[in-house]
């Protein structure tokens, strides 16, 4: 029995971490960032735009010198199909549910 429990710690300890909220865009001029700064767009997302029905699997919260709040996470299509991993973007844009 112990031996069970050893191995099932051993598992549990190789998955990955629970990934925090989904989240969508709360404005249709939500931007795609590179890093934690106002206007620094992502080099894939230069004139492009995210619409109402994309999501951000959220992994961590970043901030700036002047205390801004970002998501850092992965970025989804309408399809549910990812598009652009490790993206940047501002809190304010985007809604994370209640």
């Amino acid at each position: 029995m112990r031996t069970l429990l050893i191995a099932a710690c051993l598992v549990a300890g190789t998955l990955p971490a629970l990934a925090g909220p989904t989240c969508s865009p709360s404005d249709s001029r939500a931007q795609i960032l590179g890093s934690a700064s106002i206007g620094a767009i992502h080099p894939a997302w230069h004139s492009r735009k995210v619409g109402y029905g994309w999501s951000l699997q959220v992994k961590r919260e970043d901030h700036d010198d002047a205390g801004m709040t970002y998501y850092v996470g992965d970025l989804y299509d309408t399809t549910g199909k990812l598009a652009t991993r490790n993206v940047y973007a501002l809190d304010s844009e985007w809604d994370c549910g209640p």
